[in-house]
C-alpha cells in the first residue's frame, strides 16, 4: 500500500509540473520552438555530399560564389588566354566570383578586410614559360582565418588550372610530332602548377583560428546568459525588491549589472586566450589592446538583449530557455564552429545580423591577420550600434517591468 501511495505522489508531483508547463504559454512556445529550430538549422549547416564528374570537369562545391581576385603581373598572350579561361569555369560552374586588382598588396587589403576568399597571381615570366615549353607557376593566397573554406579555396582554384592545364596537355600531345622529342615531358604531364603564398607566416596550428571565436562566443554568450540570470533569480528570491526600494534609480542598477558581466566575461575570454596560447601553441599577430576594445564592445552589445529576455520573461525557466534558443542557433549560424559560406544565402543574413559574427570576426583579424583598428572599424560600428539600441529597448522595459 505504501510503495502504491508513493507511485500516486509521484505521478500526481508529475502532473502538476506538466501543468505548470502547460500554463505558462510563453514557456511553452520556447520549449516546443528549440527543438524545431534545432533541427532544422542542422539540415542547413550539413549540406548534402556532392559527386564529381572528372570526365565533363566538373567541380562540386558546398561553397558557391565566393569572392576572389586575379592580379596580373604578366601581361603575355598566354597569361591573358589561361586567366580568361580561369574566370570562364569559375563563372560556368558558379565556384568563385571573380575580379581583377591591379597588384598583390591591394588585394591583400581586401582579403584582410573580408571581402575576398582568395588572390590569384600571375608572376612575371609566366608567358615566357609557357612560350619555352616549360611549367609555368600560378601563386595564390587564401584567406586563414577559416581553415575549412582555406582548403576549399585552394583546392578549387587547384582543380580549375589541374582541368586547364589537361586541356594544354590534350592539345600539345595531338598536335606532336611522334620523331620529335624535343618538348619537355614535365611540361606536358603538368604545364601549369600552383604554389601557396601564405597570408600570415609562422601560423602554429589550427586551433589559432579556432581560439578567437571561442573568445567572442564565451564573452558575449556569458554575459546574455549572466544578466538574465542573476536579473531573474533576484526577481524570484525577491532580493531585487530591496534593490528598488534602495535610494539608487534603475539606471544605477542596470549599469552594475552589465559592469558585473563584462568583467565576468572579459575574465573567462582571457582565460581562453591564455589556455590556447600555452596548450595550442596560439599566437597573437596584433594588439592585445584593440583585442581588449573588441571584447568589451562584444560584451556591451549582448547585455542588453539579457536585460529585454529578463524583463519579457515571467519567471528563471522562461529566461533561461529563451538565451538558450537565442544562443544555440547564434553559435552555428554565425561561423564559429561552421564556415558560414556553406549556408544558404537568407540563412548567411540571418547570422550576421547577430553580433557574435561580428566581434569574432574582429578578433580574427586582430589576433591572426595582425590587423589595425582602421580595417576592423565596420565591426566595431556595428558593435556599438547594436549595444545602443538594445540597451535603448532595455532600459524602459527593464523600469516597467519593476513596476508590476
Amino acid at each position: 500500500m505504501g510503495k502504491k501511495f508513493a507511485w500516486y505522489l509521484a505521478a500526481d508531483i508529475a502532473r502538476r509540473d506538466l501543468l505548470d508547463l502547460w500554463r505558462s504559454k510563453m514557456l511553452l512556445f520556447f520549449f516546443i520552438l528549440f527543438p524545431i529550430l534545432l533541427m532544422s538549422m542542422f539540415g542547413y549547416i550539413y549540406p548534402p555530399v556532392l559527386k564529381s564528374n572528372p570526365n565533363t570537369g566538373n567541380i562540386p562545391t558546398s561553397f558557391p560564389n565566393l569572392p576572389v581576385t586575379v592580379v596580373q603581373m604578366d601581361y603575355g598572350q598566354s597569361a591573358n588566354l589561361i586567366a580568361a579561361k580561369f574566370i570562364q569555369i569559375s563563372q560556368q560552374q558558379g565556384l568563385f566570383i571573380v575580379s581583377q586588382t591591379p597588384n598583390y598588396q591591394d588585394a591583400r587589403n581586401r582579403l584582410v578586410e573580408g571581402n575576398l576568399k582568395g588572390i590569384i597571381v600571375f608572376p612575371q615570366g609566366f608567358s615566357d614559360a609557357i612560350a619555352a615549353g616549360q611549367p609555368a607557376t600560378v601563386e595564390i593566397t587564401v584567406d586563414e582565418t577559416n581553415p575549412t573554406t582555406a582548403s576549399v579555396v585552394q583546392s578549387e582554384i587547384t582543380a580549375i588550372f589541374n582541368i586547364i592545364g589537361s586541356q594544354m596537355s590534350t592539345q600539345m600531345i595531338k598536335s606532336m610530332d611522334p620523331t620529335s622529342y624535343s618538348v619537355n615531358p614535365t611540361f606536358i604531364i603538368q604545364p601549369i602548377s600552383v604554389t601557396q603564398i601564405p597570408l600570415i607566416s609562422g601560423v602554429a596550428s589550427s586551433f589559432q583560428f579556432l581560439a578567437p571565436g571561442f573568445m567572442a562566443l564565451t564573452v558575449i554568450t556569458g554575459s546574455l546568459q549572466g544578466v538574465a540570470t542573476a536579473i531573474s533569480r533576484e526577481k524570484e528570491q525577491g532580493t531585487m525588491d530591496g534593490l528598488l526600494v534602495a535610494p539608487i534609480s534603475h539606471q544605477s542598477i542596470i549599469l552594475g549589472k552589465v559592469a558585473a558581466q563584462t568583467v565576468r566575461g572579459m575574465i573567462q575570454g582571457l582565460l581562453i586566450l591564455g589556455l590556447s596560447m600555452l596548450l595550442f601553441g596560439v599566437q597573437i599577430y596584433g594588439s592585445p589592446i584593440i583585442m581588449l576594445i573588441v571584447m568589451v564592445m562584444g560584451t556591451a552589445s549582448f547585455v542588453g538583449v539579457g536585460i529585454i529576455m529578463t524583463a519579457v520573461a515571467p519567471d528563471q525557466e522562461t529566461a533561461q530557455m529563451m538565451t538558450m534558443l537565442l544562443q544555440f542557433p547564434m553559435m552555428f549560424i554565425s561561423g564559429i564552429l561552421f564556415p558560414i559560406e556553406q549556408l544558404p544565402l537568407w540563412l548567411q543574413w540571418i547570422g550576421k545580423a547577430f553580433p557574435l559574427y561580428y566581434a569574432a570576426d574582429a578578433l580574427r583579424k586582430v589576433i591572426i591577420l595582425n590587423a589595425g583598428l582602421t580595417t576592423i572599424t565596420p565591426d566595431i560600428m556595428i558593435l556599438i550600434a547594436y549595444t545602443i539600441l538594445t540597451m535603448t529597448v532595455a532600459i524602459p522595459l527593464f523600469d516597467k517591468a519593476m513596476r508590476r
